[in-house]
């Protein structure tokens, strides 16, 4: 059977199957059960006809914040889809001021690094949720499905074995898509066209090196995805669970 790992869709640019991946525990990722995504508030009715009819996705895990949410919309209840809101971040990335003065210093991987241990406890309610057979098929999305949706597809690939080469590379396939995400949410967000302009170019691309020294990070700090998971309260049984069911 012929796969995709790119779903066409009309509202949304960046949707993506999970599956196909080499695992060095053994077998490879399942297809057509989990999911990555730029914000699901973007399909078309013809959109959710493919993702409701033909993948079959029940449920959704929204990443963003409070603010992006009442902003630019959520996921069409009609859909039938269950969400479940977990925001990786208290507040919108694209925000004015900045906490951290310093922040501009940091390489994309560090921005990262403290993106998911800030957020860790709701990464690792993601990871619950995400993980969860009972739940899938499973999208999870965040604006542009890069960051936020990037780190998460980066711990749950490398909780099952996926290379690290397959991760980069998953993580680096979102840079197509990027020109079309960035119009789209000037389009929807104006006041963003502030913000990009501080921001580093890598910042708002998808670059190679981002999540390889992030994955680096990630080991030096935690000993792999497995102990970070562990760290900010994912089950054991959660990650045996997802090996076996996602790992074919």
């Amino acid at each position: 059977m012929n796969h995709l790992r790119r779903i066409p869709l009309d509202g949304c640019v960046n949707f993506r199957d999970l599956g196909g991946y080499a695992s060095t525990l053994g077998g490879t990722t399942k297809w057509g059960v989990l999911f990555r995504a730029d914000s699901l508030h973007r399909l078309s009715p013809a959109d959710g006809g493919v993702v409701t009819g033909r993948l079959g996705v029940r449920t959704a895990v929204d990443l963003r914040a409070d603010d992006e949410r009442e902003r630019v919309g959520v996921l069409d209840p009609a859909l039938g889809i269950v969400e479940h809101h977990v925001g990786t971040t208290d507040r919108n990335m694209h925000s004015y001021e900045r906490p951290d003065p310093d922040w501009k210093s940091r390489t994309f991987a560090q921005l990262y690094e403290n993106m998911i241990s800030s957020g860790g406890e709701r990464f690792a309610a993601a990871i619950e949720l995400v993980a969860d057979p009972g739940n899938w098929p499973t999208a999870f999305f965040c604006m542009a499905g890069k960051d936020r949706t990037g780190c998460l597809a980066a711990l749950l690939l490398g909780m099952v074995g996926v290379d690290r080469q397959d991760i980069v590379a998953d993580y680096a396939a979102t840079a197509p898509a990027v020109p079309y995400i960035r119009e789209r949410s000037l389009t929807e967000l104006p006041d963003l066209a502030q913000v990009w302009e501080r921001l580093p170019d890598d910042i708002t691309t998808a670059p190679t090196s981002a999540m390889s020294e992030l994955l680096d990070i990630v080991d030096d700090r935690w000993g792999g995805p497995e102990g970070f998971a562990l760290e900010y309260g994912v089950k054991p049984q959660t990650i045996e669970h997802l090996r076996e069911s996602f790992l074919v």
